[in-house]
């Protein structure tokens, strides 16, 4: 299959769509499931608004003597850096057959220095700073900081 081809049975099949909506899926099984660890991950809901995601690739993977498979992979981001990637596996049908989410080693610092970012945003916006100020204070596009303005 060539890559023109491989795109167009994404778009047809909703890959990237379905992969979005799968990783809000796992999110929030995984906070109905184990609640302390989805927290401690996050350090607090605030957190949650500024995670983002952007697609990665879309691969078409044979397996000797087994089957084909899409993947469809997305970078996670948070406050706009690379935190993990999440995997949603697909049959050649368009079905899901799998899904997976990895993080990369250093998400709790990342995590960590990015919540304090956050408290300040979040400080800020109470005392009446307009968006471009903080964007400007804490260096990071007003985009990424958008979610934290909205109820």
């Amino acid at each position: 299959m060539e890559s023109r081809q491989l795109l167009e049975w994404a778009s047809t099949h909703r890959i990237v769509d379905q992969t979005k909506q799968g990783f809000i899926n796992y999110l929030e099984n995984w906070k109905k499931e184990n609640r302390d660890d989805f927290f401690d991950t996050f350090k607090g809901k605030s957190n949650l608004k500024v995670i983002t995601t952007e697609l990665n690739s879309i691969q078409l993977t044979h397996i000797h003597e087994y089957t084909d498979f899409v993947y469809c992979n997305l970078r996670i981001l948070y406050l706009g850096s690379d935190i993990g990637d999440y995997r949603m596996v697909f049959t050649l049908e368009g079905k899901v057959a799998d899904d997976l989410i990895h993080f990369d080693k250093y998400i709790d610092n990342t995590i960590k220095e990015g919540t304090v970012k956050v408290e300040i945003i979040i400080r800020a916006i109470k005392h009446g700073y307009r968006i471009e100020e903080i964007s400007k204070l804490v260096e990071l596009d007003e985009v990424i900081i958008k979610p934290l303005f909205e109820s």
